[in-house]
């Protein structure tokens, strides 16, 4: 029986986090948590973590782009033409192991962040996937996300990496 509950996302934390970012592969992105405004859900087979999804709290940003036209918009342009400095819940972190998926735990946490997401009355969830990563894309049209080609910037890599963001205005 699978539970889905908060956890504490943070860099100096648990070794059950410690594991499963190991066994999906999410190790390189535990120090890079902005721990200081996140939330996290984790997804528990017993008492064993099997799956995560991690949110940073954050003001509405352009989304980084590669040739920049769309850069000459800045922030604070942006933030003019919305009315203000808007927050939105932006996945940092999430995955389910691959012997815990089609049953679910993807689904349930993405709804439970989303909820998080709605109780601090936040404008939307945003996250970005690379090329690589199918299944997440189903999940997030499943559930409503719209979708947004472009880039992002993979510090570790000091590369653009093509991707599509997923954003859900809640």
């Amino acid at each position: 029986m699978y539970r889905v509950r908060p956890i504490t996302p943070s860099p100096t934390g648990g070794e059950k986090l410690r594991a499963h970012l190991a066994r999906t592969g999410q190790e390189r992105d535990f120090p890079d948590l902005k721990v200081e405004a996140a939330f996290a859900f984790g997804a528990f087979d017993g008492a064993e973590l099997v799956g995560h999804i991690s949110v940073a709290v954050r003001s509405v940003e352009i989304p980084p782009c590669r040739p920049a036209p769309i850069l000459e918009l800045t922030v604070k342009t942006f933030r003019e033409a919305a009315g203000g400095d808007h927050l939105e819940g932006f996945v940092q972190t999430f995955a389910v192991e691959e012997a815990h998926r089609r049953r679910g735990l993807g689904r349930r946490l993405q709804r439970a962040a989303l909820g998080e997401c709605r109780r601090r009355s936040l404008y939307q969830m945003r996250s970005w996937s690379s090329l690589d990563s199918p299944a997440n894309y189903g999940l997030k049209l499943a559930l409503g996300f719209a979708v947004h080609p472009g880039y992002d910037y993979v510090a570790r890599l000091d590369k653009w990496v093509p991707g599509v963001f997923f954003i859900k205005k809640l």
